[in-house]
């Protein structure tokens, strides 16, 4: 992966650039922003431009790079050993830090555990404690932690004398989507690049090329739905939410007449299914906490078909009706946070869908 084949994130990729041509490149970066929108293939990019033995450089106009004064930009080569390791995951100094490690950890307590967040166990045994290690193939180290925001406090308190005083050899790259559940002390010793959504148009001609079968109805959908994240457009082609989306709207426009004991089951139903979903990509997960993440998607999409109506009340100036739609996307909000809350979730659809019942008949 080269940071040229990064598309839209001209301003990360000019920051690192010319970080780079100035060799003032920073032992700790973090690079923030959405999920899906490029900062692992960028961290990846970096990471094998800083292995790479065969590094090359051309010269880019200042009207192409934007950037006055950089002439040059730097690329691995692709083709050297060091490049072809990096590219499969096996390079000795290359490491990619998640939180499904605890699963290789050496401790048989840790290996028991849920990875259900980044732990201080994992990040010792896999960062702090090879950190000092000179690297094996003599260049560099790098490690790419991946949903850093995932880190315990106690995880991320460990590392901060990591990222202030690292080897000289040593590079970390966090990736974060979340920026306020990092400790304030963590952000400081890091220097922070921003990554912003990507265009529309991309993300529709992406899912065109990565999912050839989707219909223009679906990638227009998926991509409305992904706000700038490719990541989560192709989630939700996989996952076949257009599909569901379409589900709800026939199941919500017929709330009024005395289906509500049907939308209860339904929902519940929709719900186990996403969760099956997650359990897939995350086995890790409890069942409640499955049936929760496919209950927060139904939300999600309950929600965006309210706002759809929502529009349509109000560029027809009926405003008494789409203050009654207003309510029912809060009252969706409000049962979104009792399932952070960890309120009983049938109690939640059954409440939830009783009131958006009694709004409908209104």
């Amino acid at each position: 992966m080269s940071l040229t084949e990064v598309q839209h994130q001209d301003a990360a990729l000019r920051r690192i650039q010319l970080a780079l041509s100035r060799d003032r490149v920073p032992h700790a970066y973090l690079f923030h922003g959405p999920e899906g929108v490029g900062k692992e293939k960028v961290a990846r990019g970096l990471a094998q431009l800083l292995l790479c033995s065969e590094p090359t450089e051309r010269k880019q106009s200042i009207d192409e790079s934007d950037v006055v004064g950089l002439e040059q930009v730097r690329e691995s080569c692709g083709r050297c050993e060091d490049c072809q390791l990096v590219a499969a995951e096996t390079h000795p100094d290359f490491h990619l830090i998640y939180r499904q490690l605890h699963r290789d950890h050496p401790d048989a307590d840790v290996r028991k555990r849920k990875g259900l967040e980044l732990g201080v166990d994992v990040l010792r045994h896999f960062v702090i404690d090879k950190v000092g290690l000179t690297p094996l193939r003599g260049r560099a180290k790098l490690f790419v932690i991946r949903s850093a925001d995932d880190m315990t406090v106690q995880a991320q308190n460990a590392l901060l004398k990591t990222l202030e005083e690292p080897p000289g050899t040593t590079f970390i790259i966090l990736l974060v989507s979340a920026l306020d559940r990092l400790l304030p002390t963590t952000l400081s010793r890091c220097q922070l690049v921003r990554f912003d959504g990507l265009p529309g148009a991309f993300i529709r001609d992406k899912l065109h090329e990565l999912r050839p079968t989707l219909s223009r109805e679906r990638i227009e959908w998926c991509a409305r739905c992904g706000e700038g994240s490719l990541g989560r457009a192709l989630e939700y082609a996989d996952d076949e939410l257009f599909e569901l989306h379409q589900r709800l709207n026939e199941s919500l426009t017929r709330l009024g007449d005395g289906h509500s004991d049907a939308l209860v089951k339904a929902w519940t139903d929709e719900a186990n299914a996403l969760g099956e979903r997650c359990r897939k990509h995350e086995p890790d997960i409890t069942d409640a906490e499955a049936t929760r993440r496919g209950l927060a998607t139904v939300f999600q999409l309950a929600a965006g078909w309210y706002g759809e109506v929502l529009r349509n009340y109000a560029n027809n100036a009926q405003f008494k009706e789409a203050e009654t739609v207003a309510a029912s996307i809060n009252r969706l909000a409000e049962a979104q946070r009792q399932l952070d809350l960890n309120a009983n979730t049938q109690l939640i659809v059954e409440t939830l869908v009783g009131d958006l019942a009694g709004s409908a008949a209104v």
